[in-house]
């Protein structure tokens, strides 16, 4: 049996009713059992892409008198007991997303990963899920007003690579207003994250090495660009560009090409930028986008960052890694255009306020986030088309999605065309393919 294939337990995964039943009877403190009217329902929904979360009912039976238990708890599974009237999320680490996300988003032309990929991600995604357990015992230790995350209740690893049960059990959060990936943040709603991301950073730099031992390098990239958008995938995706783009706006989109090309030549010298070019290197979240934050709207509209989860992906890097991510794939032109400057010093003065000096100067920062600008642009560009014809949106709804998407595409190729000319005048040894 493998994390890929189906099986018998919950959401098709191999984590059992019996392996949760047990597990919250001991942190719950109870000897109930679940009842005959037990359910669990799928609500992943394009999140978690190497987990199933499922929301549960237990159907509670044969509950000690003046026990409240919870009705309703989701299923990431993570260590800290409850009160009982609360929601708790269960979290189970499977490939089946993966699989189905790779097919959503045209690997292998369309077909998805194959069984000989799967077989390779199967160490990938136990290593994955493993270091989002360490993180969250490290978000629990530093309990920052600042890092909201969800609130954790069991923690399960995987302990070699023939096991196949790794979960974790997170707090249900009911309120949920979901953003879409095609979807922007309004830049008033990013500064809590930018903060957040930033605090975590900082505060990072005092934990022992024993603590971020499972934390992935500086080959984060290299890593990312062999094992998911090799040659083959970035062809496609280069010619996804040319069919969505190359009509209206044919040089530009030679140009933008041209210098993903560039860029993907010199992916193994960002595994040694450090060393190359000084700059400082600190824990990213790595994989910060809308489907890895969460928010909750109130009766005016108003935003509120209630988590930021699926830490799998946390690596010591520069900090231009997360704030590429951020500015590119969350904020809309405008906000990118007209506010990317404030956002990128948010990071930079809550970083420096939290640690207590000067790790590394603004202009380093803005640098950075140049550096980095390119190689998330490549990954995120035409990916948002692919999300917005999976969407549950109506087709008058997903045509006005394809607009905006379209726009913010147009607008990312002019600013990376302005970027990689920018990085090649002042950084043109790094660049330089060899």
């Amino acid at each position: 049996m493998s994390l890929y294939e189906p099986a018998d337990g919950i959401l098709e995964t191999h984590v059992t009713w019996e392996d949760i039943e047990s597990d919250l009877q001991e942190k719950l403190g109870t000897k109930a059992t679940f009842g005959p009217n037990k359910k669990a329902v799928n609500i992943s929904d394009l999140k978690g892409f190497m987990s199933r979360i499922a929301l549960v009912e237990p159907d509670w039976q044969n509950v000690e008198g003046g026990k409240e238990l919870p009705q309703k708890f989701a299923l990431k599974v993570i260590e800290k007991v409850p009160s009982y009237a609360e929601r708790i999320i269960f979290q189970i680490s499977s490939q089946l997303a993966l699989l189905a996300l790779s097919k959503m988003m045209n690997f292998e032309g369309g077909k998805g990963f194959g069984e000989e990929k799967l077989k390779k991600f199967s160490t990938l995604t136990r290593e994955c899920h493993n270091r989002e357990v360490d993180v969250y015992k490290i978000l629990m230790k530093f309990n920052h007003p600042d890092i909201p995350y969800t609130k954790v209740y069991s923690l399960k690893s995987f302990d070699d690579e023939n096991d196949l049960k790794g979960y974790m059990a997170i707090e249900f959060i009911s309120n949920i207003h979901q953003i879409e990936m095609f979807r922007s943040i309004p830049a008033d709603d990013l500064f809590p994250l930018v903060r957040g991301i930033a605090t975590f950073a900082a505060l990072s730099e005092s934990l022992s090495p024993e603590e971020t031992k499972y934390m992935m390098g500086q080959d984060y990239l290299e890593m990312l660009f062999k094992e998911f958008f090799n040659d083959a995938e970035l062809t496609r995706k280069f010619e996804g560009i040319r069919k969505l783009l190359g009509d209206q706006h044919p040089e530009k989109v030679e140009k933008l090409i041209s210098a993903f090309e560039h860029y993907k030549a010199v992916v193994p010298k960002y595994t040694h930028i450090s060393k190359t070019l000084g700059f400082k290197l600190v824990l990213n979240h790595g994989d910060l986008w809308q489907s890895n934050v969460i928010y909750s709207k109130n009766d005016e509209g108003k935003l509120k960052l209630e988590a930021m989860i699926d830490w799998q992906g946390v690596s010591r890097l520069p900090p231009g890694l997360d704030l590429s991510r951020l500015l590119l794939g969350c904020l809309s032109e405008t906000d990118r255009r007209e506010r990317g400057s404030e956002i990128i010093k948010c990071y930079y003065d809550t970083f420096t306020s939290v640690y207590g000096e000067e790790l590394f100067s603004l202009h380093e920062l803005q640098e950075c986030y140049n550096l980095y600008a390119p190689m998330m642009a490549m990954l995120l560009i035409p990916d948002s088309y692919s999300f917005i014809d999976n969407s549950k949106l109506s087709e008058e709804e997903k045509e006005a999605a394809r607009k905006d998407s379209m726009r913010k595409m147009v607008a990312t190729m002019e600013d990376i065309i302005d970027i990689h000319e920018y990085n090649l005048e002042h950084y043109s040894e790094f660049l330089k393919i060899e």
